[in-house]
């Protein structure tokens, strides 16, 4: 019996081999999805750290008024804007219309809330600048004209203006008191106490340039006057600034953030749905019609050596 030369084996071999490398890759191509599924869920999972972290930055923000967490918000909004992105993008998600609609509303949602801490900046941004400039201008000034207004009252031995000025004096303080309160503690019973104190105030300036009989008096109460209608209107602005970045606090913390949590959380369960035995069913169905076709294609690239291997002896012989 002719027993195959060492030629023939080699060639032989190389036939196993060549169907063993197709074998490989072609397994490799139908269990691509797995690999998938858990970069998905790598992605979604990494969602919601992202946004408590954005959370935090705004209340870091809003409590030290340092410009560092503006950058890390913007940082970590592109990161989490990047993660959303590549997820719409995966094969699988992108077959999914439940999980799209759940993208785009949290894409929106995000949107949004970006939007918001940007209003909330250039809110806190303005009341600083007011209490920069108005209230820092002024407040000394407020308390010098009224002190020099009273000790004139007594060196003129005038009682009226000088009753004037003390009361304007002692209603300015608990005013600018009030004011302050009301910037740390947001609280809007301040604000009819600020618009009482703001009537006493004006109320007695008037009655100090109409009774003041001194010149330098009357320069500076109706200095005064000037000084306070600005100083009172910074601080309305204050209020109303105040009232916005409230209301879209709210807004965003108890309307956008818990909805983008829930859309979160809901497309992971999707994903994760995908990865059980039921998700996955299909896939193994095809991955074992794959195997099998696999299987014959090596027995018929197998018979294709041998017969190739005889034709060659043939000739040699």
């Amino acid at each position: 019996m002719n027993r195959f030369s060492p030629t023939h084996l080699l060639i032989l071999l190389c036939f196993l081999l060549g169907s063993m490398v197709t074998v490989q890759f072609l397994l490799s191509q139908q269990s691509i999805q797995a690999p998938t599924l858990y970069k998905s869920e790598a992605l979604v999972h990494s969602i919601n750290p992202s946004i408590m972290k954005l959370r935090l930055d705004i209340k870091e923000y809003l409590m030290v008024q340092d410009d560092k967490y503006l950058r890390d918000f913007d940082t970590e909004m592109t990161k989490l804007k990047d993660s959303i992105e590549h997820l719409s993008k995966e094969r699988l998600i992108d077959q999914s219309s439940a999980m799209q609609k759940n993208i785009v509303a949290l894409s929106i949602d995000l949107k949004t809330y970006e939007q918001s801490f940007k209003k909330i900046v250039a809110l806190e941004k303005e009341n600083a600048a007011i209490e920069g400039t108005i209230f820092a201008k002024y407040t000394t000034l407020l308390e010098e004209h009224p002190n020099k207004i009273l000790f004139q009252s007594f060196m003129d031995n005038d009682p009226m203006s000088g009753n004037s000025a003390a009361y304007l004096l002692d209603a300015l303080l608990k005013y600018k008191i009030s004011v302050a309160s009301f910037t740390l503690n947001n609280n809007d019973f301040f604000l009819i106490r600020i618009k009482e104190l703001k009537d006493e105030i004006e109320k007695y300036a008037n009655k100090i340039e109409v009774v003041v009989d001194n010149k330098e008096s009357l320069k500076r109460i109706k200095s005064f006057k000037e000084a306070f209608s600005l100083y009172a209107q910074g601080f309305e602005q204050i209020a109303r600034n105040t009232h916005a970045k409230k209301a879209i606090l709210t807004t965003t913390f108890e309307e956008v953030f818990p909805r983008m949590h829930e859309n979160t959380q809901l497309l992971g369960s999707m994903v994760q749905k995908m990865r059980t035995e039921e998700g996955m069913s299909e896939l193994l169905d095809a991955s074992w019609v794959s195997r099998f076709s696999l299987l014959i294609f090596c027995l018929v690239s197998f018979c294709a050596g041998i017969i190739t291997l005889s034709v060659v002896r043939r000739k040699g012989a």
